[in-house]
């Protein structure tokens, strides 16, 4: 999956984009570029990119966090880090990358709308990645994933450019659950007219699903780096 210099991942609470922030800035760092993760959730204070800052910072990866993140205080309150660092990546696109993991729903949402403005100044430097689960309680239809873009788009004051399929049941995941969200995913990126960017498959499948034709998506075989509270 190739990314552009400045990824922002956005979709429904509890559809896995944690666990893709993480697994895109360990891949992007392993190939030798400079890489900043951005948690932006200050609305969950639970899986989020900030409670692994040692298995970024083990890889050089730069961590920007809600200030009081990791603490017993649950305040939204975020540093200022974020504007240098959105400059510095879109003039140096070849060697930086920052991906943002935004917080989940509309609410969630609005919390990128603070820095809409530089990134949609940045242009073809940035892409805003919608992430949906088949197995998500409360998106359980296409139809109803498809719904709920437009005001995360609102609240975020930026358009999405591409779906990007995030399905998994954890480490009980399948082959056939991974189709199953692939063709969830297809019919999401057909209902609001965008491209079906990637699959991520658990690494626990072991395998990639069989290619299905020239346009299909990318799929990555990803680890799962969130940990649960019985691990």
């Amino acid at each position: 999956m190739e990314l552009s210099p400045i990824t922002v991942l956005v979709g429904h609470a509890g559809v896995g984009k944690t666990n893709v922030a993480l697994g895109l800035a360990l891949d992007e760092a392993k190939a030798g570029r400079e890489v900043t993760l951005a948690d932006l959730d200050v609305v969950n204070p639970y899986f989020r990119s900030s409670d692994y800052p040692e298995l970024l910072s083990e890889s050089g990866i730069r961590l920007i966090a809600p200030v009081l993140a990791r603490t017993t205080l649950d305040t939204p309150s975020l540093s200022g880090e974020l504007d240098a660092v959105i400059a510095a990546v879109a003039a140096d696109s070849a060697h930086r990358r920052l991906i943002i993991d935004v917080g989940g729903d509309d609410d969630g949402a609005t919390t990128i709308g603070r820095w809409s403005g530089m990134l949609r100044d940045a242009g073809n430097n940035v892409q805003v990645l919608y992430a949906v689960s088949a197995f998500r309680a409360l998106t359980q239809t296409p139809a109803e994933a498809a719904a709920m873009l437009p005001d995360i788009e609102e609240h975020a004051h930026l358009r999405a450019n591409a779906i990007l399929n995030t399905s998994n049941l954890g480490d009980a995941t399948t082959l056939a659950n991974v189709e199953h969200g692939r063709a969830f995913a297809k019919e999401v990126a057909r209902l609001t007219g965008l491209p079906l960017a990637a699959t991520i498959v658990p690494a626990v499948v072991g395998e990639l699903p069989a290619g299905d034709g020239p346009e299909q998506e990318s799929m990555v075989l990803m680890p799962r780096h969130v940990r649960l509270p019985w691990d």
